[in-house]
């Protein structure tokens, strides 16, 4: 029978937070985390945004690796270490399912120096409400032509882009001011099978945050890097694509006008152009704002949250 002294120690350790595991304690940084101890290193994963479509943040604390790799539900992704610990950000995908899942690091180094470990995530459950929208009978012919589809690879080719640089290390922010009128992840009934033509990448899903701006808002870089698309495509319209670097790209769709061109390199807050309501896939004068993590289709509204950012 346990003791009124043990049943007040456990209930203490749980107030403070103190996460018990084996002959293991260790204190839990943020509400929303994991913390796996390795050797002497703590592996702390931020889980605030981690439900499907969202995104974990990674920081390994004690370590001696410059870099570390990353596999989470056969995502790939890295860590670095550029002003202080070990960090990085790992999408979830879209179509996660809701429950423990497995996020593998590898250390370098070999048998002496190097290793791996296994952090178990929960992920939970979210739900996102699904858009209609139409299309005009001239608008469904050109979805379906061979330009829509070949638009379609310009923008793959873009938000693929591999750059080990960090343009940007710390939180997007948001590319025009306003609340968010159309949210990330919706099912998208356009009436017709849509993915392929649109990027091919996420189904039939909502691939940004939509804010209800009047044409020639400004539209300004949600973070510093470098111009890799900035071109007229059919579906988005007037795009540019910003690499900030280590997988992580915004995509800014339906402008009017366009003040960047490919190979512009752009400071955070930078303005890139302004909105309106260009392309087939606009129904109305507003911005889309996308954010792509190594290839994944993640919440915007993810990237501009800075805690995130706050446990290096």
């Amino acid at each position: 029978m346990m003791t009124f002294a043990r049943r007040t120690t456990l209930a203490s350790l749980a107030l403070l937070g103190i996460a018990v595991s084996g002959h293991r304690t260790a204190a839990q940084e943020a509400p929303s985390s994991v913390v796996h101890a390795y050797g002497r290193t703590t592996v702390v994963v931020n889980t605030a945004r981690a439900q499907a479509g969202g995104v974990l943040a990674v920081t390994v604390r004690g370590g001696r690796w410059a870099t570390a790799s990353v596999v989470f539900d056969g995502h790939r992704g890295a860590l670095a270490s550029d002003t202080g610990p070990l960090f990085g950000l790992i999408p979830v995908p879209l179509d996660t399912q809701p429950f423990e899942h497995r996020l593998s690091l590898y250390f370098p180094g070999g048998r002496k120096r190097g290793g791996a470990t296994t952090v178990k995530v929960p992920i939970p459950e979210g739900r996102r409400p699904g858009i209609r929208r139409a299309l005009t009978p001239e608008g469904v012919a050109q979805a379906n032509s061979q330009a829509a589809l070949g638009h379609a690879r310009f923008l793959l080719r873009a938000i693929r882009t591999k750059d080990a640089r960090a343009y940007q290390l710390r939180a997007l922010q948001a590319p025009v001011a306003g609340a968010v009128s159309v949210p990330f992840g919706g099912l998208e009934d356009y009436g017709m099978p849509m993915g392929p033509m649109k990027d091919g990448l996420m189904g039939e899903h909502h691939r940004g945050i939509d804010y209800d701006v009047p044409v020639g808002t400004p539209v300004k870089a949600p973070g510093g890097g470098v111009v890799v698309l900035a071109r007229s495509l059919l579906f988005s319209g007037e795009t540019v694509v910003i690499n900030h670097g280590r997988g992580l790209m915004s995509v800014l769709s339906h402008l009017s006008h366009v003040n960047v061109a490919e190979g512009d390199v752009v400071t955070q807050g930078a303005v890139v152009g302004a909105s309106g309501k260009s392309g087939i896939g606009a129904q109305n004068p507003h911005l889309c704002f996308g954010v792509y993590l190594h290839s994944a289709n993640i919440d915007p509204e993810a990237m501009l949250d800075p805690s995130l950012w706050g446990l290096r």
